[in-house]
């Protein structure tokens, strides 16, 4: 099991789990549906020197309520668990950041947990509410495939705290999870997926969910005001692959499309991961954010 990157364990848990493998837990209740999701975030490799406690805060509970958005739900609560080496002065900005960003979503932070470990490490659980769960399965071909915003928040965030620009790379760690467009796309969108490993991965897992195909257009794909000034040479392939974006991609029938929806980046095909570029399509690697890798 030691050799084996995160997207294998975690397709083993799926197949010893038979209610994982979406964004969330779907539990039935009464007339509607608990979401019910959790991550787990540390020092070593989610938090560079420079992030500050508030954003770490923020980052914890936001990687949830993303999962939650990722599903069309509402986010109601949400629980923290934290341990750390000592706590000085750590706590109450991680406590603020979480409340901002719980409130920023609608939802509330109601508890958790706190602990001593050589490391900083903190655990998010979010409960959402949704009637009509958007699940990765449900894609079309034919069916529009889109994305709520930019890609290479995090390529970009990471990049200005390596050249010591704190503040603006603070700013962009703390992402807003796209609750509202989640919740706008229930019963819209025939599937869909937070992309926190990254486009090209997710691509992957909403297709083999919905038994479809997809071809991205590279051309389409939206890029963070930044990023290509930042990485003359591999904006596309930051965009592609990264990850840690947390923006919605979602399939719709062409019917049912706006572009307030989002940006049109491609389509549902029969079968293939594919990339189209300058008119010509190759097959799209399945790559992108893994811990541990």
């Amino acid at each position: 099991m030691g050799e084996l990157n995160e997207w294998e364990l975690l397709e083993r848990i799926e197949a010893a789990v038979p209610a994982a493998g979406d964004d969330c837990a779907v539990i039935p209740w009464g007339s509607t549906h608990l979401l019910l999701t959790t991550d787990l975030l540390h020092q070593a490799s989610d938090f560079p020197p420079g992030t500050t406690p508030y954003t770490m805060g923020w980052r914890a509970v936001a990687v949830s309520l993303s999962d939650i958005a990722a599903m069309g739900g509402r986010p109601v609560a949400v629980l923290l668990a934290a341990s750390a080496p000592g706590w000085g002065g750590l706590l109450p900005g991680l406590l603020s950041g979480a409340q901002a960003a719980c409130e920023e979503a609608g939802a509330e932070l109601v508890g958790g947990d706190l602990d001593f470990s050589r490391e900083l490490v903190l655990v998010s659980t979010a409960l959402g509410e949704a009637s009509r769960p958007v699940r990765r399965a449900g894609a079309k071909p034919g069916d529009l495939l889109c994305l709520t915003g930019p890609l290479g928040r995090t390529a970009l965030a990471l990049h200005l705290f390596s050249r010591g620009e704190l503040e603006e790379a603070n700013r962009l760690f703390r992402f807003s999870p796209r609750v509202e467009e989640g919740l706008f796309l229930a019963g819209l969108a025939t599937a869909m997926i937070d992309i926190s490993d990254g486009l090209a991965h997710s691509a992957h897992l909403l297709a083999r969910a919905s038994g479809v195909g997809l071809e991205i257009d590279a051309a389409a794909l939206p890029l963070l005001p930044g990023l290509a000034a930042a990485f003359p040479d591999e904006a596309v392939e930051k965009a592609l692959y990264y990850g840690e974006d947390y923006e919605l991609l979602f399939t719709i029938p062409k019917g049912r499309y706006r572009s307030a929806l989002g940006r049109v980046i491609g389509e549902a095909v029969s079968s293939g991961v594919w990339l189209q570029v300058r008119g010509k399509r190759r097959p799209l690697p399945d790559r992108g954010w893994s811990h541990g890798s």
